[in-house]
């Protein structure tokens, strides 16, 4: 999301400097350069709707920027992806439209590539990690289920169904000789292989995915192809002409493809060929454990059960706040709030959801009634724009097939966001493939032989005021104070992953300067300093712990080389916190890290234990159905010595979550404790008649016959 931000900057201020050259530049001026669409009223109103959304947001910060590490959907990102939209409309011509489509062509068949290349075991993102050609460096099993560059399969299925299906409305614009873009491309011979290539090439990759909502999205675009080829021949429909051979080329190695690797899912999935060789190179010996299989088959909870409870949060989230919504992108919050109790008997139980896996109810969730309209006002505009297109044929371009494949590629984005949410290429296309149709069906009047383009332009250029510079000028280093700022954004994310990263393995004082850096970098993140303010509380114990004497000689104990004490840090981690929360105070991981941090530091002072008492107690009140805060909150309870309570909160644990073993074997402990010996032993013979084998509860059951 920050190259996009710094694409918008600079196209932004390119398109302002434009217009100081050649008019006096003034509001007025800057109105009448932006282009006039039929968009224009949904897309207000679905920035209107942003804005409110925000206004009376559970954050503030989050639904400005974005969720941390996303980004993507914020309200800065939106008004990006609008910007874009009109600097688009109002000054790319028919031209510069083929050529920003041909450029996603060729970053497409590199990315497609790539995902090959990991389908087969051999991922580039390796060799450039870890300078070994495999799949070694991941943790998920990319040789299934590939993502090249993207991060995700679903995410990857999407961005190529948008390829697929412009590269084949190419295609069969290159069989229309009336159409203006097939005259510019029918000569050149490496352009159409490039699309009797393009469309398996990006196919097989999406095959590589297993996507199914990546599939399901591709068959409603081809839906829309073919209907739109149906209505642009109503009167006299012909096949005929479109059997030439390049075009059974392409359905046949189409044909091939799906017999060689299935299609995702379980129903036919297993009879492919790709499939039967696997089985049929498998040593027939004897029984041998069994090769690991897909995640999605080991006992992992299926896909869809898991969205169907999501959606029901979501809807609970609109029923709370019906009119604008929890605020922009915090989904991750406000689901907390309403997340249903059968989300804890899912094998991603404990999974942070920030996203309703739904781009539709996402949006009715964050931005309420309001924001949904908005959103399904630009959605029906666009279709309506088409529709009118389809039914009069514009005579001036007469490219149908390239405008019907651009709204194809629209429909497949609302499919796949049906079952998944947006990221940022995603959202780019949102805006700008209604941006790309308009483009293509305007009237264009083109140049003369006799216009002197570069005399004219540096006849204007000389001709420049020193008013006009003064307006350049503060252009310019607006636009580049923009800049620096997103660098320094990006180094501090940089220090921050890095710092997160080091935390992850215990080095916590190698990532203590890491994470300060972030800090002092962009001290108005709070997951920055979050994080930091946990770093500081683990390095003080860990300080504490390792030093030798009286209490205040170890807690008066530096790092090496600073003067960074016990204390010190202590007092930095609870200021830090501090400020986390008063930015963002209703954000769940935050008052988890609070709770953290305070008993750590209760390990020194053991006054900190009932300031992570009420942390816990917070996040409670901002999870009420997560089993795990209840589970911490109880443990914390009995480390207090308040054993009735911890009691009490780990049966409402069990109750929310049946099958924690943790919890029964934490109440177990309890009443054990308390010397409820039966009470006890009842939870031990539980987790092991209903749970599974568990050696702690078999352990004190044969300590306490």
């Amino acid at each position: 999301m920050l190259l996009t931000y710094a694409f918008t900057i600079i196209i932004t201020s390119a398109w302002l400097i434009k217009l100081a050259l050649t008019s006096p530049f003034s509001l007025l001026t800057l109105s009448k350069s932006i282009r006039r669409t039929p968009f224009d009223i949904p897309i207000l109103l679905y920035l209107a709707s942003h804005v409110l959304s925000t206004i009376f947001s559970l954050d503030t910060h989050t639904s400005i920027w974005g969720y941390y590490s996303r980004f993507h959907e914020g309200l800065l990102s939106t008004i990006s992806y609008i910007i874009l939209y009109y600097a688009a409309v109002s000054n790319l011509k028919r031209r510069d439209v083929i050529n920003l489509i041909f450029s996603s062509f060729i970053s497409g068949a590199i990315v497609s590539v790539w995902g090959a290349l990991e389908h087969f075991g051999h991922s580039p993102s390796c060799l450039l990690i870890t300078g070994k050609f495999n799949v070694d460096c991941w943790v998920q099993d990319v040789k299934n289920r590939v993502f090249a560059t993207l991060g995700q399969p679903n995410w990857l299925a999407a961005y190529l169904d948008i390829l697929i299906l412009i590269s084949l409305g190419f295609f069969l614009n290159i069989k229309n000789q009336k159409s203006n873009i097939s005259r510019a491309i029918t000569n050149n011979s490496i352009t159409n292989n490039l699309f009797l290539l393009l469309p398996p090439l990006f196919f097989a990759a999406l095959l590589f995915t297993k996507s199914r909502s990546g599939i399901l999205g591709l068959i409603a675009g081809l839906a829309i192809l073919l209907g739109s080829y149906l209505a642009l021949n109503i009167r006299k429909i012909n096949i005929k002409p479109l059997l030439t051979k390049p075009l059974v080329t392409l359905i046949a190695s189409t044909a091939l493809l799906i017999l060689w690797f299935g299609l995702p899912f379980s129903q036919i999935e297993h009879y492919s060929i790709e499939n039967f060789l696997a089985k049929k190179t498998a040593a027939p010996s004897s029984p041998s454990p069994l090769a690991p299989r897909p995640y999605i088959d080991i006992g992992i909870s299926e896909s869809g059960d898991i969205r169907k409870i999501v959606w029901q949060g979501a809807l609970k989230i609109w029923q709370r706040y019906p009119v604008f919504g929890s605020g922009v992108e915090t989904f991750a919050y406000a689901y907390y709030l309403d997340r249903p109790v059968g989300h804890n008997m899912v094998s991603e139980w404990d999974f942070l959801y920030n996203k309703a896996h739904n781009e539709f109810l996402n949006i009715l969730a964050t931005t309420g009634t309001v924001g949904m309209l908005a959103y399904l006002s630009l959605i029906g505009i666009y279709s309506w724009w088409f529709l009118k297109h389809l039914h009069t044929n514009n005579s001036i371009t007469n490219n149908s097939f390239l405008t019907s494949s651009l709204f194809a590629a629209y429909v497949s984005i609302l499919v796949t966001n049906f079952f998944g949410f947006s990221v940022v290429i995603i959202g780019l296309f949102f805006f700008l493939i209604p941006a790309f149709s308009l483009i293509l069906n305007q009237p264009e009047t083109e140049p003369t032989q006799s216009s002197p383009k570069s005399g004219l332009a540096m006849k204007q250029f000389s001709n420049v005021t020193i008013w006009r510079w003064l307006v350049i000028s503060s252009i310019l280093l607006i636009s580049s104070i923009l800049l620096i700022n997103l660098a320094k954004m990006w180094r501090a994310d940089k220090a921050y992953a890095y710092g997160k990263n080091l935390d992850s393995v215990n080095q916590y004082v190698p990532a203590f300067s890491f994470l300060n850096s972030a800090v002092n970098t962009s001290p108005g993140e709070p997951t920055f300093r979050d994080e930091l303010a946990h770093n500081e509380s683990v390095i003080a114990l860990a300080l504490f712990e390792q030093a030798s004497g009286s209490a205040q000689e170890k807690i008066n104990q530096t790092i090496p080389g600073t003067n960074l004490s016990a204390a010190t840090l202590g007092q930095k981690a609870i200021a830090d916190s501090d400020k986390v929360i008063s930015i963002s105070p209703n954000v769940l991981q935050f008052w988890k890290t609070r709770t953290k941090l305070f008993y750590n530091l209760a390990q020194i002072n053991q006054q900190y234990l009932n300031k992570s008492l009420q942390s816990i107690e917070k996040a409670v009140s901002l999870a009420p159905t997560d089993a795990k805060v209840h589970y911490n909150y109880g443990l914390i309870l009995g480390q207090s010595g308040d054993l009735q309570n911890a009691i009490k909160i780990m049966q409402e644990t069990t109750k929310l979550k049946p099958d924690y073993a943790d919890a029964y074997y934490a109440l177990g402990l309890y009443f054990d404790q308390l010397g409820q010996k039966d009470k006890a032993r009842e939870q031990m013979e539980y987790m092991l008649s209903h749970i599974g084998a568990d050696a702690r509860a078999q352990k004190w059951l044969e300590e306490n016959k």
